[in-house]
Formats: C-alpha cells, sequence, structure tokens
C-alpha cells in the first residue's frame, strides 16, 4: 500500500487500523455503558449505588475484552496462528490457571462483590484497619479513598470480611456531662425541649433524637446520653452539631458542664 508515494507494509498499516478501532470501540462501549447505569438517573431495577457499581466494573470488562481481542488480531496480522493458538490454550489451562490464580480470584470476588451487594460505589466501608469512601470498583482491586484524602488500592482476593456503614441508617451518639451539684430530671429537661427542636435544624436526622439518661457516673461528672437516628454515614455531623446545640442550652439554664480543676497550694 502506497501512501503519499511512501510504500507502507500490510503489517503496518492493518496495526494503526487495529489499535484504532480498538480505541474507538472502548470508548463507545464505555460511553453506552455510561448512558445506560448512569447513576444520576433513576434506574427501574437499580438503585443509583448499584448503577455506579455497576458502570465501574462493566468499564474494567470492556478495557480487558476490548485490548485481548485487538492483541489477538495483531498476532493475526503478523503471521501468528491465532486458532491454534487458542486450542493450546485448552492443553495448557492448567499452567496458566496456577500462575494467573490470583487474578482469577480476584475477578470472583469482584463478581461476587457486586451480586451480593457487599458494597457499592460512594459506600463508606472499613476493610482491615482502614475506613474510606468506594471510590470504583474493579475485576481486580477496589479503590477507597479516606476523608483525609489517602487512597489505598486492595486486591479483591485480599477482601474477607467487610464493614459497611451506609446498607443502614447510623445512629449519632453524645454524651453530656453534667456537674454532681445539677438537678438531674432539670439537665434532662432542658435536653428533651432542644433535642425536640433539632429534626427541623440538621437535614441529617431521620428521626427526633432520644434522651435516654444517665449513662455513666463519672468522677467529675454526671454523664447522661442522647442518641438520635441519621443517614448513613452522616452520624459525625450530626453529633457536632447536637453537642453545639446542647451546650447552649445547658448555657442558656445556667447549668454548668464540669471541668478539670487543678488546685495549687503554696506553702509559707
Amino acid at each position: 500500500m502506497k501512501i503519499f508515494g511512501i510504500t507502507i507494509a500490510k503489517e503496518i498499516y492493518m496495526s494503526v487500523i487495529i489499535i484504532v478501532l480498538a480505541i474507538l470501540t472502548e470508548r463507545i462501549l464505555k460511553i453506552i455503558i455510561k448512558k445506560t447505569f448512569n447513576p444520576k438517573k433513576k434506574h427501574k431495577k437499580f438503585d443509583s449505588r448499584k448503577a455506579a457499581t455497576i458502570n465501574s466494573l462493566l468499564s474494567n470488562v470492556v478495557r480487558y475484552a476490548v485490548w485481548v481481542l485487538a492483541i489477538l488480531s495483531l498476532l493475526s496480522v503478523f503471521g501468528v496462528n491465532t486458532a491454534a493458538l487458542i486450542t493450546g490454550l485448552g492443553v495448557v489451562s492448567l499452567v496458566i490457571g496456577l500462575a494467573f490464580q490470583d487474578i482469577l480470584k480476584d475477578i470472583l470476588v469482584g463478581v461476587s462483590i457486586l451480586f451480593e451487594n457487599w458494597y457499592a460505589v460512594g459506600d463508606l466501608i472499613k476493610i482491615g484497619d482502614f475506613t474510606g469512601t468506594v471510590t470504583s470498583i474493579g475485576l481486580k482491586a477496589t479503590r477507597l479513598q479516606a476523608y483525609t484524602g489517602e487512597i489505598k488500592i486492595i486486591s479483591n482476593r485480599n477482601i474477607t470480611e467487610v464493614i459497611n456503614y451506609s446498607l443502614d441508617k447510623t445512629l449519632a451518639v453524645v454524651d453530656v456531662p453534667i456537674s454532681y451539684e445539677t438537678n438531674i430530671d432539670k439537665a434532662e429537661k432542658v435536653l428533651k425541649t432542644r433535642a425536640a427542636t433539632l429534626k427541623n435544624k440538621i437535614p441529617y436526622l431521620t428521626d427526633e433524637p432520644e434522651v435516654w439518661g444517665v449513662e455513666k457516673l463519672d468522677d467529675s461528672s454526671v454523664i447522661i446520653r442522647v442518641v438520635a437516628k441519621c443517614k448513613p454515614t452522616k452520624h459525625y455531623d450530626v453529633q457536632r452539631i447536637m453537642k453545639k446545640e446542647f451546650k447552649e442550652a445547658l448555657d442558656k439554664n445556667g447549668i454548668k458542664i464540669p471541668y478539670i480543676q487543678v488546685e495549687v497550694h503554696n506553702e509559707k
């Protein structure tokens, strides 16, 4: 084949065509997947979490499949008998299985994660000692990002136990200390009155906070526990707001929160 008077070998221009087609095919399929499983759109069968997870996993599958086929086509262009090669894979499948058993485990666990709904993209989970938000789920690995920015990549085969904070409502727990001199009934009434106003102030709450009562008799204070059911992963935000609200309510009613004091005696 001649282009601008330059003779180009068949192997070269066919290789370019195959690579370009592979790139275009991958992009087109990923666009279709993104539109079909768009987490921002409502789906009849999938929620946004599941749609985002399927999107991530299928994108990985497409990338591997397209480029495996492209490599086989390139080998065929350069005279390699791919049919015999594929047939021969049956003979050496045991050897390949042993060599790539870790990869196969990753893929199998990745599929299990999706269909058994262990977690989905966007979930807050804990694997081992690392807690973070799932940013992507692939055939080989899962990516987590901590709230401080660190990203951890974990091979799927190493994921045996998962704590998922996003599957159900979480509980915000606030322990309010009051002095032993304070009337407990008065303190509980003040906390209940303020708690009754928080449902409209805190959008993350799913129920009105409950004052459970005395939780502990500490060295220098009586601990009153208040709990509130809230949306998944929002318990830290809720706890911070509740602490601020309860501090203001106690101050307004003249109830002091005790703090450690040190007495210093000067001997003369």
